[in-house]
């Protein structure tokens, strides 16, 4: 029973209910900067800009990303996650629609992605919050693999959009219809407030030794991944297009390579909360095999192209949560300082992959561009390799610190 002058406390929201929220408001957040990559046929016809904008555009949006990230945790604490979630879908719905009606030019499209990007960068931090409150220790690797799925489900959506939408419409329609779904998407996130289970946890991740040469090493490595996973995003339909496929059938192809992509995510996600493994090794063989994806997209094959999108969604462009799930196991007690760190790289490279591919496009051919990305996975794959060997080197004094914590926990209560 709540004291006459107090309002009654809302009970959390439950694991499904979250985790809904966080792939959805993902989605929507990432939504914005695959779209302008998907329809980047149509709107440079429209608008009249080159690759090297392109990529320009997609810089914006990431760097923007993961700037405003660094405040997201201030944010949960103060407004709580649940709220943070759903600030992030409405400004997303807002910046779509208002790309509808009145984008007139490459600079007021910068203005926009820096706006979303900003959103998707607060939306990112707070879904995972959502998902480390109320979602069960057994069951996280699931749920983290099913929201780093909505990158591709972005991308699936933005690809659909073209043969449904844009082709018969106009790109415009497809910003439209994408801002109604950003509208769906906030009012449908579940009311409730998340306070954190273990305070005696927050004190942890404060506590002990801590390296960081190790996981910037890592970030490092996940930074090139995803200069390579968001230059697909961002490139793919063009370099289609020029190699000879139409682009209805270019956007089909990204959003069935997309969809695969989901079930690979949400699969490697299962079996991390069932199997124990070397799961870095496995990242770094997935960029490996992204690697051999970006060579094939560089032989400017139409049928080459058909099967390189498939395997780098589905292998070079699969592995950021479980990376992210790596990290946290690995740095018992410390997985927010852990993750913020490779957090970083993944957002530097997001923002630095497309602009540097969109100016070496403009340079030189998607061929060479293609070629570099490749080159560059294979590096981020060996650097993978000896980044988890420097942490394996690092996990017994980390351990060690936690199991000290958490004795002292259990004799002061």
């Amino acid at each position: 029973m709540t004291s006459s002058g107090a309002a009654p406390a809302r009970r959390p929201p439950g694991p499904r209910a979250a985790g809904a929220a966080a792939i959805t408001v993902t989605t929507v957040g990432i939504l914005p900067v695959f779209l302008v990559g998907v329809l980047s046929v149509q709107i440079q016809a429209d608008l009249g800009f080159g690759p090297a904008v392109l990529g320009a555009l997609a810089a914006s949006f990431f760097a923007a990303s993961a700037v405003s990230a660094l405040s997201a945790g201030a944010m949960v604490r103060r407004w709580g996650s649940v709220l943070v979630v759903r600030l992030s879908a409405l400004v997303s719905a807002a910046v779509m629609g208002i790309v509808a009606v009145a984008a007139d030019g490459a600079v007021a499209l910068i203005a926009a992605l820096l706006a979303a990007g900003w959103a998707n960068g607060v939306g990112q931090p707070a879904s995972n919050d959502l998902i480390a409150n109320a979602v069960p220790a057994d069951r996280q690797g699931l749920a983290y693999g099913v929201k780093q799925a909505a990158i591709p489900m972005a991308t699936l959506l933005a690809g659909v959009g073209i043969p449904l939408i844009a082709i018969p419409l106009g790109w415009r329609w497809a910003f439209g219809f994408a801002a109604l779904l950003g509208l769906t998407v906030a009012a449908t996130v579940p009311r409730g407030s998340l306070a954190r289970a273990d305070p005696a946890a927050m004190h942890s991740e404060a506590a002990g030794p801590f390296r960081r040469a190790p996981l910037v090493v890592l970030s490092f490595a996940l930074m090139l991944g995803a200069a390579g996973g968001n230059s697909l995003g961002a490139f793919f339909v063009p370099t289609a297009v020029a190699a000879g496929i139409a682009p209805g059938a270019a956007g089909l192809l990204i959003a069935g390579a997309s969809g695969a992509g989901i079930l690979v995510r949400v699969l490697v996600g299962w079996l991390a909360d069932r199997v124990r493994a070397r799961w870095l090794l496995v990242v770094a063989v997935q960029l490996a095999v992204g690697s051999a994806a970006y060579a094939l997209l560089a032989t400017d094959s139409g049928a080459l192209i058909g099967v390189a999108v498939l395997v780098a969604y589905c292998s070079g462009w699969a592995w950021a949560g479980l990376a992210t799930y790596a990290v946290a196991r690995m740095h018992p007690g410390m997985a927010a300082r852990a993750t913020s760190i490779t957090q970083g790289g993944m957002g530097l490279g997001a923002a630095l992959g497309p602009l540097s591919f969109g100016a070496t496009v403009a340079a030189t051919s998607y061929t060479v561009a293609w070629s570099a990305l490749a080159a560059l996975s294979l590096v981020a794959a060996v650097i993978c390799v000896i980044a988890r060997r420097m942490m394996l080197r690092e996990r017994p004094a980390l351990v060690a610190a936690q199991r000290q914590r958490r004795a002292s926990d259990q004799r002061s209560t």
